[in-house]
């Protein structure tokens, strides 16, 4: 009856470092999770405020009086300035699979708004007047399966 002291001793120690062990392992689980939403609140809101910064851009030259010949490289120039690409390969990699298709569709608009507007469109053109509906749409969409993934209620704010 020797043994059993020195065995429960050492059972006793396997199950508080065990116990120790999978305490900092769920703390650890839960620390990253808590980043990576971190990660993606900011990655979301740089993504939306880049797509505002676009269009602003955008409706500020379908205003303008630019002259024929350097409009296209003026509209491009604007359209490349708010970083939006580089931020769409970052959520590529990051975002779950809804958010990135949606964050595509927003950014599709806006390119086929630029190029209606390289081509010649001005603000009354129909065909802009509809891409400008279009994406409200696309934004009012990405922004809630961004809510979603995040966790956060439905926006009040629905169009």
């Amino acid at each position: 009856m020797e043994w059993i002291s020195p065995v429960s001793t050492a059972l006793g120690a396997v199950i508080g470092v065990g116990s120790t062990l999978i305490a900092d392992r769920l703390s650890w689980r839960r620390e990253r999770a808590g980043q990576s939403l971190d990660v993606r609140r900011q990655l979301y809101a740089d993504y939306t405020a880049a797509l505002s910064r676009m269009r602003t851009a955008l409706n500020e030259c379908a205003q303008a009086d630019i002259p024929a010949e350097e409009r296209p490289k003026r509209v491009r120039e604007l359209f490349l300035a708010p970083g939006a690409y580089e931020i769409r390969h970052q959520l590529a990699i990051t975002a779950p699979r809804d958010v990135v298709e949606a964050a595509r569709a927003a950014f599709v608009v806006l390119r086929d708004t630029r190029d209606l507007l390289v081509d010649g469109a001005s603000i009354e053109s129909p065909a802009y007047i509809e891409l400008e509906d279009r994406f409200d749409s696309a934004v009012a969409e990405l922004r809630s399966v961004m809510r979603r993934d995040l966790g956060v209620a439905e926006s009040i704010t629905r169009r």
